[in-house]
């Protein structure tokens, strides 16, 4: 059985997304934002001679244990200044990017696609009449060009806001073709998402901000 991935679509410019890197000093909105997100939980206060032992340990009891990919604020700082980020890092930095798109975008869907499930859902999607350049693969072969190293265990990829309408209305029309109810309902549910793009660049475009591109982050 194939392990689980998950593929996660967000609905935002990709010079939007590509200007967060790099966004400098004067973004304090993209800060407070990866605060938020990533502030630790509260820890209960530590009782009796236990409390008092901070300093004879490694850590402070009860500090949460930082993963490689756990983002600090340093990597925040790092990201929005556009500097070097170290490889151990890079996992890291990439959470914290996600989660800026996840602020500043018009919409975001999460769909459960393992790499079988995925190339499945191609196959059927191809087999009700829609092109391989609107498929799922093919989002995430093209590449964003973002300013980060890639990291094993993410695909990052995007079509252009026309790719996107063009993908909700070929799969509308594949929809009769598709043998299975679950993937009825995954297809059904992208494409009531996908829709949404008309709505969100009207507003984009009423506020001086670009027309939505479609974003996908793969955790496989």
């Amino acid at each position: 059985m194939s392990a689980m991935g998950e593929l996660r679509l967000y609905a935002l410019g990709i010079d939007e997304l590509r200007g967060i890197v790099g966004a400098g000093a004067d973004t304090p909105e993209l800060r407070e934002a990866a605060r938020r997100a990533f502030a630790p939980p509260e820890q209960p206060a530590a009782r009796g001679l236990i409390g008092k032992l901070g300093p004879l340990f490694r850590r402070t009891p009860g500090a949460p244990v930082v993963s490689p990919t756990d983002p600090e604020p340093r990597d925040v700082e790092v990201l929005l200044a556009g500097a070097y980020v170290s490889p151990e890092r890079m996992g890291a930095t990439w959470r914290v990017l996600e989660t800026l798109v996840q602020y500043r975008c018009w919409g975001s869907t999460r769909l459960p696609l393992s790499s079988a499930s995925l190339d499945d859902l191609d196959f059927a999607l191809a087999r009700g009449g829609v092109a391989a350049a609107v498929g799922l693969g093919h989002l995430l072969t093209s590449h964003t060009n973002v300013r980060l190293l890639p990291v094993r265990g993410l695909t990052v990829g995007w079509h252009r806001h026309d790719k996107a309408l063009a993908m909700a209305d070929a799969y509308r029309a594949a929809m009769p073709q598709i043998k299975t109810d679950e993937q009825r309902e995954l297809v059904s549910s992208l494409v009531i998402w996908l829709d949404g793009f008309i709505p969100w660049s009207q507003v984009a475009t009423g506020l001086g901000r670009p027309v939505p591109d479609l974003i996908g982050f793969w955790a496989n």
